[in-house]
């Protein structure tokens, strides 16, 4: 059976870089490993944590992840723009996730915030994600 973590990790990849008004934004720089001298704005796969979610009948996980927004040159507020249209897209897509069912996916918590150290500013999106192991 494919891992589950990566097997959303493609799902949101995808879904991410199919949507046309994140790519204008952003311009595809959608990322899971950020290319030397990328240019601004730009999202990133953050941290991901797996739990068992199994239950006495179903094999299932519970996924905690982040999406990171960076930007440096028009700041907070494109930022929150970005952050907002990704919100928006993942609360009415269907992930599809190979051998995997995702059961729910929801947003549990946002942040932006300066990055002094980068000069710029940071966005991120912490969501939760419950998937359950299709039969075979």
């Amino acid at each position: 059976m494919t891992s589950a973590g990566l097997e959303l990790q493609k799902a949101l990849l995808a879904c991410l870089k199919m949507d046309s008004t994140l790519e204008r934004l952003v311009e595809g720089r959608v990322y899971d490993r950020v290319p030397s001298k990328a240019t601004f704005p730009y999202v990133t796969l953050g941290s991901s944590n797996i739990y068992d979610w199994s239950t006495a009948t179903e094999r299932g996980s519970e996924h905690l992840f982040t999406l990171n927004i960076w930007n440096r040159s028009s700041g907070r507020k494109s930022v929150f723009e970005i952050m907002n249209v990704i919100e928006r897209l993942l609360e009415c897509s269907q992930l599809s996730v190979r051998g995997h069912r995702v059961i729910n996916l929801a947003l549990q918590y946002s942040q932006a915030r300066a990055e002094d150290s980068q000069d710029g500013y940071l966005g991120m999106l912490r969501y939760r994600a419950v998937t359950e192991e299709l039969s075979a």
